[in-house]
């Protein structure tokens, strides 16, 4: 995957939430067509409340069987764009390790930011 421009050492941290098949089916426990409000909308409000951080939808990441997945990417590694794949993340819990994950790497990258805790309500 080419992240392009936020590929670069130094860049901010990149939350890519996958939106293949099974992860969006898992995602969305309920109404058909319409997407839960926790996951994705936990993960937007977690990159507003960072420095500089990117939200990405993805197709496919590969990783079905960990799905609905997420991959936290940031720009401190000595390879640059070192990242972390949680997955499935399906309760609060997980979604509050997704969001500590965002934190910590958006300080790092000399963000700092107080993103939410993950609220599925």
């Amino acid at each position: 995957m080419t992240v392009g421009a936020a590929a670069r050492p130094g860049a901010g941290v990149t939350v890519v939430y996958c939106d293949g098949h099974r992860c969006r089916a898992l995602r969305r426990p309920g109404m058909p067509g319409q997407e839960s409000a926790g996951l994705a909308e936990v993960l937007r409000r977690a990159v507003r409340a960072s420095r500089g951080a990117v939200l990405v939808r993805s197709g496919c990441l590969g990783v079905c069987e960990r799905a609905p997945a997420v991959l936290v990417l940031d720009g401190t590694g000595r390879a640059a764009r070192r990242g972390v794949l949680v997955g499935p993340v399906a309760d609060a819990r997980e979604v509050d390790v997704v969001v500590d994950l965002v934190r910590r790497a958006d300080a790092a990258t000399g963000g700092g930011s107080e993103a939410p805790r993950g609220d599925r309500s």
